[in-house]
């Protein structure tokens, strides 16, 4: 809760760009959270998860996969409601972004217009499906490496047809937990997809740094720890706004898919492996 409160107020603080924080929770907000996100994320809302599974049972009425899947994960509700609860275009942000300075050209209808925007990811790709799952004559394509704790996109290229097809495969769900930005990244190439510059709005593993021309970053839970004093430093006001660079996402093939997933397990084995 705290982490929340501090990173979706600095979304309020940074966006030049008119912004309303709408929280979907997923059923473990007390009437003490509720009271605090109302006090300190003035004008914020929070969509209720009863109220919610009401609305996406009528949604996903023709959509079985689709529906099973939600039921069963709580990355359903990242995949699908944020997509469909609210009228107009999708503008998600995980609650561990934190924004450093004015920003605009991110919480825009000109961002997503025909299209979708992500986070790009610079270390891996954490897709579900294998390499060879490219290659069949289902014909599944993925995006360049992304991360959705920034999930932008028209209403109108969100294909949940699209989207309910995938969910029915399930050999593309090996890691079940990335499901949800696998599908993603197949969406983002049904459309124009883009990425914000890895520069303006970073994914903070152990390699990267927050500097002064640092629009936001993402405070990775697996990594947070090394990013406190990042996560406190006030928020720079009086600097000049930034318009955040969006950049085109290509086409990720089997053998970059495989190259990624070969470098992931070997640096997992690598720190297995390193004495304490």
């Amino acid at each position: 809760m705290d982490l929340a409160v501090h990173c979706l107020g600095s979304a309020l603080a940074c966006s030049l760009d008119p912004i309303e924080i709408v929280i979907h929770e997923d059923g473990s907000l007390t009437p003490a959270d509720r009271e605090r996100l109302a006090r300190e994320l003035p004008g914020s809302r929070v969509v209720d998860r009863r109220v919610a599974d009401a609305m996406m049972r009528e949604r996903l009425a023709r959509h079985p996969a689709a529906a099973k899947f939600r039921a069963g994960s709580v990355w359903g509700l990242k995949l699908l409601d944020v997509a469909l609860l609210e009228g107009g275009d999708c503008f998600y942000v995980d609650g561990d972004i934190r924004f450093f300075r004015p920003f605009r050209g991110l919480f825009c209808r000109e961002a997503v217009a025909g299209g979708s925007v992500f986070l790009r990811d610079t270390v891996w790709a954490a897709y579900s499906v294998r390499p060879w799952h490219l290659l069949d004559k289902r014909g599944l394509r993925v995006c360049d490496a992304i991360n959705t704790g920034l999930t932008l996109i028209d209403r109108a290229a969100y294909d949940l047809d699209f989207v309910d097809w995938f969910l029915q495969q399930p050999d593309w769900r090996v890691i079940d937990a990335w499901t949800e930005p696998t599908c993603w990244a197949a969406l983002a190439l049904r459309g124009r997809g883009r990425a914000v510059h890895p520069d303006d709005v970073t994914n903070l593993y152990p390699s990267a740094r927050v500097t002064a021309a640092t629009v936001g970053a993402h405070f990775l839970s697996a990594h947070r720890r090394f990013f406190t004093a990042e996560l406190a430093q006030p928020l720079l006001h009086t600097a000049p706004p930034v318009t955040v660079r969006l950049e085109p996402l290509g086409r990720l093939g089997p053998f970059g898919l495989g190259f990624s997933q070969l470098k992931r397990k070997l640096g997992n084995e690598w720190r297995r492996r390193r004495p304490n």
